[in-house]
């Protein structure tokens, strides 16, 4: 459980321009992915794990955010009803990088918004991708 601490980062950043994300936490992102294929209805692109750990904001369709709010709710960073669990983003993104980082990031993006559980994580994951300079 502990190697999941990192999935977030591991599934929304440029993994190539960051150097903190190792083979197994890519690993782990591709196996939640796989996890939850079986729990979300709807095609999703072959590529869905590498274009998640790219950033990709192509990845709107239904299944795909819904995808997304199932990997984060594995890992605690939403609830079931995709609303965003500060104190563990902060818990868990300090791991890795400074606290205030991680404060920093939960501070502006905590807020996630959307219609839909899925919607609202699909707001979490663009809101790291837009600020994810945070952790450079």
């Amino acid at each position: 459980m502990q190697s999941l601490q990192i999935v977030f980062l591991v599934l929304v950043a440029a993994v190539s321009a960051m150097a903190f994300f190792t083979e197994e936490q890519h690993d782990i992102a591709k196996s939640l992915a796989e996890a939850c294929r079986g729990e979300v209805t709807g095609e999703l692109p072959e590529d869905f794990a590498t274009k998640m750990r790219l950033g990709d904001l192509t990845l709107d369709s239904e299944a795909s955010k819904c995808t997304i709010q199932c990997m984060f709710a594995k890992v605690g960073f939403t609830d079931e009803d995709g609303v965003a669990n500060r104190a563990v983003l902060v818990t868990k993104l300090s791991k890795g990088n400074p606290t205030e980082k991680a404060e920093m990031f939960a501070d502006v993006c905590e807020k996630n918004e959307g219609d839909t559980k899925c919607d609202k994580a699909f707001s979490l994951y663009k809101c790291y991708h837009k600020n994810k300079s945070i952790f450079d």
